[in-house]
């Protein structure tokens, strides 16, 4: 129990970080759409009540970088907009699924054809079951009266960030927690390392197995992406890891939870269960067509331990002191950035919720000053329709996601270099018995060899086969070491090792040789 009560607030504590950069997009998008773009353009950019809501949400959701956590005061701001409830969850249930990173990296994982399939089915999954949800459950939309506009100005800016307080401080941080809890139930569920040797492809139960861990998961585009990518060295079911594309990331218990209380239990667990009966059909379709064996031959795999307990009680150190020193140590500056502005969100909410539940400084931001017409304007108060500037900020946004690529995905020389440093960690504390430390630093290692492949291509535009084989090679190296080590069979560790250098040194040599002619 007290193993138990430790992993589920790593668990907790993982998600929240991991969740705190999109969950910051989602209410600055929110703001945006409220106060900048307005309910009437947010209408039309989304499709309306046509037949094109609901490709176009899908178009959206693939645009913005947003969690199934970070999406939800999005989708508040499309039901005050009007649009349908179908156009709504198929937005909030694709929007988590693909960003410019996620799908950079899934790319690396095994051929396009896969990822890209992935991709047109989470498109007819949507399309498909938010037309006849539409069509069962009519009348889902509501009509919001019209707020004033606020003038043009730094009074904007505020307005956006009131609306994100508010919303932060209001049901998101409800249903924020909703889906952060199924994190701590998984870990009270599947002990340490339970769930290592399941998801085979030979298992004709391992989609179903996936849908009992992927629905009460919180995870992000990018971890999922990586766990699906350990399931193709592998060889595991391609029909679990669409499932846990759509479901672990498309999806969580506060999703839920939300869609629930906005259009009732009957017509949200009739959508659910459309939903995720549609994803199964599409998951065994595809197991086998898309089936590409990995280089390790059997289903055990790691992929799935960030759902599991992460302690198992045998080792002499608190288990407190353990979950600090996991949580601080995997923490990354701009998570730890983003959940403290989140946390400054959630307290301005509180403040504003306590001392101003009439919402008089949204009416206040929204009267002109009386001094308007006598005093000189300001180089800040340059009139800019709030339309013009929203879809400059959506736009921006998306921007920015494709910039970021560049940024995480650096030049092959970079990580070329970084990788050398990661390798030099890895097997050293392989060679100390030093577990934990060893496993982290394979697990960036591998993370490295990913990048190499993205960063090489965005550069490029293009990537040999052989060049991805040696990457594929390499990884498949550094899980067996970690199987190694984890089994305490020290003795095959040294080989494993040279293997290692082996396999790192061709990579070098085969990404210098082509980006050097």
């Amino acid at each position: 129990m007290n193993a138990i009560f430790w992993g589920g607030l790593v668990r907790f504590g993982e998600a929240a970080l991991a969740g705190a950069p999109t969950l910051l997009v989602g209410l600055f998008v929110a703001g945006v759409f409220r106060r900048l773009l307005g309910p009437e353009l947010t209408f039309k950019i989304f499709g309306g009540k046509s037949w094109r809501s609901l490709p176009q949400a899908w178009f959206w959701g693939m645009l913005l970088p947003v969690c199934s956590i970070g999406v939800i005061p999005i989708a508040y701001e499309l039901r005050r907009a009007g649009l349908r409830g179908g156009a709504i969850l198929a937005f909030a249930l694709t929007a988590p699924l693909f960003n410019p990173l996620s799908l950079l990296y899934g790319l690396t994982l095994s051929t396009p054809i896969v990822i890209l399939t992935f991709a047109l089915g989470s498109l007819i999954v949507v399309t498909t079951v938010g037309m006849l949800w539409d069509w069962l459950f009519e009348g889902t939309e509501i009509q919001v009266p019209q707020e004033p506009q606020v003038p043009p100005g730094l009074k904007r800016m505020v307005a956006v960030a009131v609306v994100a307080a508010r919303h932060m401080a209001g049901p998101t941080a409800i249903y924020a927690a909703i889906g952060l809890a199924g994190s701590i139930l998984l870990a009270a569920i599947f002990p340490h390392g339970s769930l290592t040797d399941s998801m085979a492809h030979t298992d004709i139960w391992a989609p179903l197995k996936m849908l009992v861990v992927a629905l009460p998961a919180y995870a992000t585009p990018l971890n999922v992406m990586m766990q699906v990518g350990g399931m193709f060295i592998h060889g595991n079911s391609v029909g679990a890891a669409y499932v846990l594309l759509s479901l672990g990331t498309g999806a969580n218990l506060g999703l839920i939870a939300w869609a629930w209380k906005t259009y009732g239990f009957k017509r949200a667990s009739a959508f659910l269960l459309t939903f995720t009966t549609v994803v199964l059909m599409i998951a065994y379709a595809v197991n086998d067509p898309l089936y590409s064996a990995g280089d390790v031959e059997h289903p055990h795999t790691h992929a799935f331990d960030v759902y599991a307990c992460p302690f198992h009680g045998s080792s002499t150190v608190s288990l407190a002191v353990r979950a600090w020193a996991k949580l601080s140590s995997n923490a990354q500056l701009y998570e730890v950035t983003s959940l403290a502005a989140v946390m400054l969100f959630f307290a301005v909410g509180l403040a504003l919720k306590y001392w101003d539940p009439e919402h008089r400084i949204e009416a206040a931001l929204a009267e002109p000053a009386d001094s308007a017409a006598t005093a000189e304007p300001s180089w800040l108060d340059v009139t800019v329709p709030g339309p013009v500037l929203g879809a400059t900020a959506i736009v921006g946004l998306i921007a920015l996601s494709v910039i970021g690529c560049f940024v995480y995905y650096p030049s092959p020389d970079q990580t070329l270099e970084d990788m050398v440093y990661a390798k030099a960690d890895a097997l050293s504390y392989a060679s100390g018995k030093e577990v934990e430390k060893a496993v982290k630093s394979i697990e960036r290692y591998d993370d490295l060899t990913r990048r190499l492949q993205v960063g090489y291509y965005l550069r490029c535009w293009k990537i040999s086969e052989y060049q991805q084989a040696k990457a594929k090679l390499l990884r498949g190296r550094l899980e067996q070491l970690k199987d190694l080590l984890e089994a305490n069979d020290f003795d095959r560790v040294r080989d494993a090792n040279n293997a290692i250098s082996n396999a790192h040194r061709r990579v070098a040599d085969a990404f210098r040789v082509v980006d050097s002619a």
